[in-house]
């Protein structure tokens, strides 16, 4: 009892950075938590918008597989461009959420070379669109023919 009493200060003092350290670790724990669960709720996200892109294509399989220089001269060419963009905006969801996601993207790219081609400007798009379609238009598009 009497090293207690002796020690009352020092003893206060290592408890009170005890206290310190274990705040600063909850706090963190509970950062790790949110990440966490941020992370998992993008990819929850990110799947739940692909599968409404899928379902899309599946109601405009003349989208899905388009002969864009057909549909570039029809009433439906805004419409294309439209389920175009929203392939886009599925891309950057998906591609921001797992990076995994690109060869999947690029495959879906294919289907969509005509007009994937013709896009110059890509500031409009997220990086990782933007890297993407970059990279797509590099490997596929010198061998496109423009629509007459």
């Amino acid at each position: 009892m009497d090293f207690l009493k002796r020690n009352t200060e020092a003893i206060q003092a290592l408890a009170a950075v005890l206290t310190v350290l274990l705040a600063l670790g909850a706090l963190l724990g509970v950062k790790v938590q949110i990440d966490s669960s941020d992370a998992i709720q993008r990819a929850q996200s990110a799947r739940d918008i692909y599968r409404e892109f899928l379902a899309l294509s599946v109601n405009k399989p003349e989208f899905a597989q388009p002969d864009y220089c057909k549909i570039a001269d029809s009433a439906n060419a805004a419409a294309y461009e439209s389920y175009f963009e929203y392939f886009l905006y599925t891309a950057e969801q998906v591609l921001e959420s797992d990076a995994a996601w690109t060869p999947t993207v690029m495959h879906l790219l294919e289907d969509h070379q005509q007009f994937a081609c013709t896009i110059k400007d890509k500031t409009a798009y997220s990086d990782s669109v933007a890297a993407v379609l970059q990279t797509f238009q590099e490997q596929s598009c010198k061998s496109v023919e423009p629509c007459k």
